[in-house]
C-alpha cells in the first residue's frame, strides 16, 4: 500500500514538473477566437466584465486598432483612444521587441494576443503584430 503511494506521489510529481518546463505557446501556432476592435474589445470589459471574461478570457484574440502609447524597453504597445482611460495592453512575445521600432503612435496595427484578464487595461499576452 505505502509502496503504490509513493509511486502515484512520483508519477504526480514527473507529471507535474514535465507541464511546468514547457514553453508557453506562441502566437504563431494559435488561431484566433474571435476579431474585433480595441474599441469594442474594451467596451466588453467595461460593460459587463464577467460576460467578457466567460468569452474572451483565456483566449487567442486578434484586435485591431490604434497605437496609443508605446514602451520598447518593456516591448508593449497599447491600442486604443489616446485620451481614453482605459486601453488595449499588448505585450509580445519574446523576442519581438524589435518589430515595435517600425511604428509610431498613431499607426493603425493588427496584433494577436492571449487575452489575460482586465485590470485598468485588457491585457493581452505573448502577443505579435499582424502583417
Amino acid at each position: 500500500m505505502l509502496y503504490g503511494i509513493l509511486v502515484l506521489l512520483l508519477g504526480v510529481g514527473v507529471v507535474g514538473y514535465y507541464l511546468y518546463q514547457q514553453e508557453p505557446s506562441s502566437a504563431d501556432n494559435q488561431d484566433a477566437a474571435f476579431s474585433l476592435t480595441a474599441t469594442d474589445l474594451l467596451e466588453a470589459f467595461q460593460q459587463d466584465e464577467a460576460s467578457a471574461n466567460s468569452m474572451y478570457l483565456g483566449k487567442w484574440l486578434e484586435v485591431r486598432g490604434a497605437i496609443n502609447l508605446m514602451d520598447a524597453e518593456q516591448a508593449m504597445i497599447y491600442l486604443g483612444e489616446p485620451a481614453a482611460a482605459s486601453s488595449i495592453s499588448c505585450l509580445l512575445d519574446s523576442g519581438l521587441q524589435s518589430t515595435i521600432t517600425a511604428y509610431k503612435p498613431g499607426d493603425s496595427v493588427s496584433v494577436k494576443g492571449y487575452c489575460s484578464g482586465y485590470l485598468m487595461d485588457v491585457q493581452l499576452t505573448r502577443a505579435q503584430l499582424l502583417p
